[in-house]
């Protein structure tokens, strides 16, 4: 049971992660002109800037790296495990006892797929986030851009 909880834990460590850190270098560029632009650095703190969030974003990949490598580390031990705990049912439990046991399992995996079938209708389509994480992150970037011109045509007169 401890095996199972340190993977449910270990998945989503890895998974908050991936969605809390998963920043690509267009982000960073982006994240790095839109504090630029709300602070009005300089170009040299800009490209300070950008390189501290370059470095956070390394050690961050490094960390989804291990916890990948660990998550894949306690599979394997619950696969053990639930193999071990087999062989025990076996020298415990008489053949007719383990049929139905497993019939109960067989019951127990489609009640729960069940469950998440009927979820699945509730939740958003992925899709349809992701188009408009996307246009988001293009207005948001337009946006600076415009600020970016607006400071030059200013600072120009």
């Amino acid at each position: 049971m401890k095996t199972y909880i340190r993977i449910f834990v270990m998945a989503a460590l890895v998974a908050a992660g991936q969605m809390a850190f998963g920043q690509s270098e267009e982000k960073t560029l982006l994240r790095t002109e839109q504090i630029a632009a709300k602070l009005g650095l300089n170009e040299e703190q800009k490209a300070q800037l950008d390189k501290q969030l370059k470095a956070a974003e390394e050690t961050r990949k490094e960390r989804v790296g291990k916890y990948r490598a660990m998550q894949k580390e306690m599979r394997r031990d619950a696969f053990v495990e639930r193999q071990a705990q087999q062989e025990r049912l076996k020298e415990i439990l008489t053949p007719e006892q383990l049929e139905q046991l497993q019939s109960m399992k067989t019951q127990r995996g489609e009640q729960v797929r069940a469950r998440f079938q009927n979820r699945r209708g509730e939740r958003i389509d992925r899709a349809k986030v992701e188009q408009f994480r996307n246009r988001r992150q293009y207005l948001v970037k337009q946006r600076i851009e415009r600020q970016i011109e607006l400071k030059e045509k200013k600072g120009g007169n």
